[in-house]
């Protein structure tokens, strides 16, 4: 009976994802949103990372009791000549266990069927389709900002899971293609383990992988540390913020620089992104995607945070030539001009050939829009900026020779923003230009930062305490 329900499940998820196609509304009935949101797959927290690259999937799933985690895998639904691929478990923050598992040499551009068994939780059968080798597209999104607001509204975990939800949902309407979700941080309110299973209670979130950054909401808990499955953590890190490391990953012709930038070890930073580069020197684009936003600058009392985190990452951008910047922080719209050097060196366009800088962008936050807002202090440097009181997410078309962004608003028909980034050999327009004075001060404001981290992270360990979390000083102090 257990077996005829699951597969029910299954089965009324796939119905949702292929009828919302067809009906948007549907994705908003009440009682389809019901037997998702209550399904055992989302109160385990079902979901499926980003790997190193195109041929692994990272998967995290929560149980109660403490088993050998599998991720069996078959090329068909009858999951006739299955693979299982075994993981490792860890005790979360709130009682459960935390289950990890990595699957390997997947074909590029196949159709995958798997399900997630530990013990007597056995999930629903789901599918995933890789991608191409050369090309791919992706929602970007920020700030979904799930929320366990038991006190004030009861139904808080479930409006803001519906809410992330109905916007993949008009992003898959738009673009059925899509193989990656890039979300730029605060993915939760709390970081609490209630908050981490419902981001995941959305059946795309089956059938794509996630690459999450760590946002300052995230690291208010721990839970962001056993759940984020990710690949590649840069563990020689000397100090990083208790929650998770940065990581990379490869996918078509792109590496994606997932960065923490709660953490101002500046040196840690550099090494990290050297690292990166020069473990993947064919690839074509480099996408940094971090969560503080560093140029639009609409809340003034944080321009101040935002001139000391891009006095720290801007000459990083610069130095590896960085295609594109994703971050959030802000909830507001903007996209700068093509910067180097905290300058603009040319205007923001639709159409870019070989830019020599980069292009900086924020998302609106998909359940925490904001008021308007005066654009702030750096205006001379943004291209276009959009007010907007409804969520807005980012579809981005990657090919070998080019990236496209269009940005639409939640429920809406038509872009509103739309820009395209070429590049007709792998360097593009980019072009370093080191000076011996201006090394110095980076290398002296990355020590200032690895220094200040320490101390920032001491501050973390008394807000941890305080609320209850049970965290190790040292572990606290060095991020570990």
């Amino acid at each position: 009976m257990k077996k005829i329900t699951k597969n029910l499940l299954c089965i009324l998820m796939t119905a949702v994802m292929l009828t919302t196609a067809i009906i948007p509304s549907f994705a908003a009935e009440n009682f389809v949103w019901d037997a998702i949101f209550e399904s055992d797959d989302t109160k385990a927290g079902l979901i499926m990372f980003a790997g190193s690259d195109e041929t692994e999937r990272n998967f995290t799933w929560y149980t109660e009791t403490e088993n050998t985690p599998v991720i069996t895998l078959s090329t068909n639904i009858l999951m006739i000549g299955a693979e299982d691929f075994e993981g490792t478990t860890e005790k979360a923050s709130d009682g459960d266990f935390v289950n990890h598992v990595t699957i390997t040499n997947l074909d590029f551009d196949t159709t995958y069927y798997y399900k997630a068994v530990s013990g007597d939780y056995e999930s629903a059968v789901y599918s995933f389709r890789t991608a191409s080798e050369d090309e791919f597209k992706a929602v970007y999104m920020t700030d979904i900002h799930i929320t366990n607001d038991s006190e004030e509204n009861t139904t808080s975990l479930y409006d803001t899971s519906l809410g992330l939800h109905n916007a993949l949902t008009d992003a898959f309407i738009k673009e059925p293609d899509i193989n990656l979700l890039i979300s730029a941080g605060d993915q939760a309110s709390d970081g609490l383990e209630a908050e981490y299973k419902a981001f995941t209670a959305s059946p795309f979130l089956k059938s794509i992988p996630v690459a999450t950054t760590i946002g300052n909401h995230d690291r208010k808990g721990v839970e962001y540390k056993t759940f984020a499955n990710v690949p590649n953590e840069y563990e020689e890190a000397k100090v990083s913020s208790y929650v998770g490391d940065n990581y990379w990953f490869v996918k078509g012709d792109v590496l994606f620089l997932m960065a923490d930038t709660n953490n101002a070890s500046g040196e840690d930073h550099v090494a990290f992104v050297e690292k990166a580069v020069n473990e993947n020197p064919d690839v074509k684009w480099k996408v940094l995607v971090a969560h503080h936003d560093l140029y639009s600058g609409r809340i003034p009392h944080r321009e101040s945070e935002n001139a000391l985190i891009r006095l720290m990452w801007a000459p990083i951008v610069d130095e590896y030539g960085i295609d594109l910047v994703l971050l959030g922080h802000s909830h507001f719209y903007t996209v700068s001009n093509v910067l180097y050097n905290n300058k603009t060196v040319a205007p923001l366009a639709p159409e870019m050939v070989d830019p020599a800088g980069t292009v900086y962008m924020v998302s609106c936050s998909i359940n925490r829009p904001r008021e308007e807002e005066e654009l702030g202090l750096n205006e001379d440097v943004i291209g276009f900026d959009y007010l907007t009181l409804e969520p807005t997410y980012n579809i981005l078309s990657f090919t070998d020779d080019s990236i496209t962004v269009e940005s639409y608003e939640v429920g809406a028909d038509e872009v509103f923003n739309s820009f395209t980034i070429t590049k007709t050999t792998d360097d593009g327009g980019h072009e370093y230009k080191e000076n011996a004075i201006v090394s110095m001060f980076n290398n002296f404001v990355r020590k200032i930062g690895s220094i200040y981290a320490i101390f920032n992270n001491i501050g973390r360990y008394s807000d941890l305490k305080e609320d209850g979390f049970d965290v190790d000083f040292l572990d606290c102090l060095l991020g570990r």
